[in-house]
């Protein structure tokens, strides 16, 4: 059953490869564990983190400009119809009265002005607040209040007007809405008060968002995920500036968006659905909570073993599995069908020796080298573990169940290799079944990868992960390993499973086939 010439015959030919092969990985093995386990794996995991919560941070304060901005237009527009209809019935009966022309136009300005101001106040506020279902006495309804009214910065009876000192504090033009009323009647009024709620809502909610007591309600927020004041400063968040700037930059792209799609609007579209296309809506305030979606990524991201990933998932599973498939598929050939092919079999068989002594001899050969290979990599990782200082759940007993993993692996996928090997005659057809199946299991797994649970959902494809139905290394399971569970022992028998059928399948196949000797 076992040849001894044949089995070192075998050793002399695919020896020199099998050592650079194995040196090489177990190289890269080395330099993985222990390059990864200096500490900077950590600081990864941290700039993970910090980019989805910077973000999503970024993303809801250009949500609230937008929604800002819509309050703050929409308010106005009202104002400008209520303002008209007064100053028509306040003209007319300042006039009835008596009054002079120009006198009775400064009498209906003021009192349309007043007019206008405190139906804005005691109607439309309410209805709005009421239309976006806050309750009236919410903190959204105060902000909304708070919106409108910064916006329109109304004339008190002094004669101040309520904003004047939050421009000057922050350093901003102080503007008035009183000085576009004169040209209310005019063509270009609607693009002036645009302009004017876009330079208006940028600055109020940048000072909104600096102000200490909401700059300490987002840190409250943030707290569970490990946020740090001194993080949320570099953030940039912190900063009136940079606020503004985010704020404006997003009022700005909205309003080209929405000023070329309503030139080009298509059959169906109305202005309101394209608002409804281009902005998103808060219905939350963005002091209460992250969206459920980025908590849960900033959970996922949190219980991450990032080493153990890396060391289980990234190198076991499919980087240090690329040179011995490589081996794997140039060894497998060359031992049945390359000597087929070459007419080396012939003399092998001229000899004593029979068909399924080189079966078993050569397939020992090859699934004898690959655990040889991978007992290497057991020593090389363990070696490594207990050299590198990193915080891990990783242990001796998991690598050691990772290294079996890879072997079984690559026992399976030998099988099928040999299987093709000892069917085909020509070994750039066994080559090219045999190794082409091997490759598209590499790959698949690969691109499986981005679709996987080890990636968070927030950056995970979730389409990629139908490769993993298609690969056989898919029955490998890091994660069950690392987390400790036993759905990873049901795999590991599939995959001895596999070998062992296609490496019988293949000795009976080569020792019932015709071989053109």
């Amino acid at each position: 059953m076992f040849s001894k010439s044949l089995f070192r015959q075998s050793c002399k030919a695919n020896g020199t490869m099998w050592i650079i092969i194995t040196v090489a990985v177990c190289f890269m093995l080395s330099c993985v564990m222990l390059i990864s386990g200096r500490g900077d794996i950590s600081e990864t995991k941290d700039a993970i983190q910090n980019t989805i919560i910077e973000g999503e941070l970024t993303s809801a304060l250009q949500e609230k400009a937008l929604n800002y901005y819509e309050i703050g237009n929409g308010a106005m527009e009202h104002f400008d119809d209520t303002f008209l209809k007064e100053y028509q019935t306040a003209y007319v009966n300042a006039l009835t009265g008596g009054m002079p022309e120009e006198q009775a136009a400064g009498a209906a300005s003021m009192a349309a002005y007043a007019a206008a101001a405190t139906e804005l106040q005691e109607s439309y506020v309410p209805g709005l607040i009421r239309e976006l279902g806050y309750e009236a006495d919410s903190q959204e309804a105060k902000e909304v209040q708070g919106v409108v009214f910064y916006v329109l910065n109304p004339m008190q009876e002094d004669g101040s007007y309520m904003f004047d000192d939050f421009f000057i504090e922050h350093g901003e033009t102080v503007t008035h809405y009183t000085d576009l009323l004169a040209s209310i009647n005019d063509s270009l009024h609607s693009e002036e008060r645009q302009k004017y709620v876009m330079n208006a809502c940028a600055p109020f909610m940048a000072g909104n968002m600096v102000a200490e007591e909401n700059i300490q309600s987002v840190l409250d927020a943030l707290s569970d995920y490990g946020v740090t004041r001194a993080q949320y400063e570099e953030f940039g968040f912190s900063e009136y500036r940079n606020v503004k700037d985010i704020a404006m930059a997003a009022i700005v792209d909205y309003r080209a968006n929405l000023e070329y799609r309503l030139d080009h609007l298509k059959e169906g579209e109305t202005v309101e659905s394209v608002k409804q296309d281009l902005r998103k809506d808060v219905t939350g305030s963005l002091l209460s909570s992250l969206p459920e979606e980025v908590s849960a990524a900033l959970d996922e991201v949190g219980q991450m073993d990032m080493y153990g990933i890396l060391v289980g998932s990234i190198f076991f599973k499919m980087a240090g599995l690329l040179l011995p498939i490589i081996y794997m598929i140039m060894t497998s050939n060359a031992l049945i069908a390359g000597q087929v092919d070459s007419g080396s079999m012939a003399y092998i068989l001229s000899t004593s020796t029979k068909r399924r002594t080189v079966t078993f001899t050569q397939a020992a050969y090859l699934i004898g080298s690959l655990l040889v290979m991978f007992l290497c990599t057991a020593i090389t990782s363990i070696v490594c573990l207990s050299i590198v200082d990193v915080e891990t759940g990783l242990t001796w007993q998991k690598l050691l169940l990772l290294n079996l993993g890879a072997f079984l692996v690559m026992f399976a996928m030998s099988g099928i290799c040999f299987l093709t090997s000892c069917w085909f005659d020509r070994s750039k057809h066994a080559m090219g079944l045999g190794g082409g199946l091997s490759m598209f299991f590499l790959v698949a797994t690969m691109l499986g990868l981005f679709g996987s649970p080890i990636l968070p959902s927030i950056i995970r494809m979730d389409a990629l992960n139908y490769f993993n139905y298609v690969s056989i290394i898919t029955l490998f399971d890091p994660i069950s390993i690392l987390d400790g569970t036993t759905a990873f022992i049901w795999k590991f028998c599939i995959l001895a499973v596999v070998g062992m059928v296609c490496y019988v399948i293949g000795s009976i196949r080569f020792r019932r086939k015709d071989l053109p000797l």
